[in-house]
């Protein structure tokens, strides 16, 4: 088998970027950490930006897609997402440099492209954004689900779950820390809501109701203010615990770092 390789330079709402790295080449997903930290990190991991042959968009969040334009002018990069991201670029304010027209790639739900010797399948998350995708990813033996940004666990996302052997799924909040903390109702509520993010305890729920299929399990998006990485931890192997799971069978659990690189994992 060939070697995939993953590497996360952020997860979080300070930014989110992860590599993908096959025997073919490397792609992105998500562009959100700023570019200066890119060029950082580039340099410490010896990636050249130009061997870099995609970047895929989850959504139009600031924190997706901060420095998607700049790999879009500097290395000629291709960029893809869905029409509705696209166009809520287009007029997010807060992205004032837009992405080329000759950068542009369109993807839809549900269609599998072929990419790099993967095949890459994008399909709905909800989230409170122009649009938002989770990314399923074949490549040889690895089954690989990416989902971030995500309000609820929808009967969709789960059949995707289903079929991977690799997941990354959101871990964002801790109730108790979310209900007590010093943010406003509305942002509470927000966050809550099922267009939101998820929780430790969704995450753990999901995690339990498929760990005998997943061999690794990586943590993402962990808020700096209503969570830690030890409590997204501690939700799910607790949560596997009690329902009797031998530590054995758990999969390799791993919480990502929010501001910077949490390193190489080779599969």
């Amino acid at each position: 088998m060939g070697a995939f390789r993953i590497l996360c330079f952020g997860s979080g709402s300070s930014g989110n970027c992860f590599y993908f790295q096959n025997d073919e080449g490397a792609f992105l997903i998500d562009a959100g950490v700023g570019i200066s930290k890119m060029r950082k990190y580039f340099a410490m991991y010896d990636i050249v930006p130009q061997s870099i042959s995609g970047v895929f968009l989850t959504h139009d969040h600031i924190d997706h897609v901060r420095c998607a334009c700049s790999f879009a002018k500097r290395a000629g990069i291709p960029i893809y997402a869905t029409e509705s991201v696209w166009q809520g670029m287009d007029i997010n304010p807060v992205i004032r440099t837009k992405i080329p027209i000759e950068n542009r790639r369109i993807i839809q739900k549900n269609m599998p492209m072929d990419f790099l010797g993967c095949r890459l399948t994008a399909f709905d998350v909800p989230h409170d954004s122009s649009d938002n995708v989770g990314y399923y990813i074949c490549y040889k033996n690895i089954r690989l689900v990416h989902v971030t940004d995500d309000g609820s666990m929808t009967d969709e996302i789960q059949s995707y779950i289903a079929q991977a052997n690799c997941l990354t799924i959101e871990s964002n909040y801790d109730e108790d820390m979310l209900r007590n903390g010093a943010y406003p109702t509305y942002l509470k509520t927000r966050i809550f809501g099922t267009n939101g993010h998820l929780s430790n305890r969704e995450a753990a729920e999901t995690i339990y109701r498929h760990y005998k299929h997943l061999s690794h399990v990586w943590l993402c998006h962990i808020s700096a203010n209503n969570n830690t990485p030890q409590k997204a931890l501690d939700e799910v192997v607790g949560l596997l615990r009690k329902k009797g799971v031998a530590e054995q069978d758990f999969p390799v659990l791993t919480p990502l770092n929010r501001t910077e690189p949490t390193g190489f994992f080779d599969l």
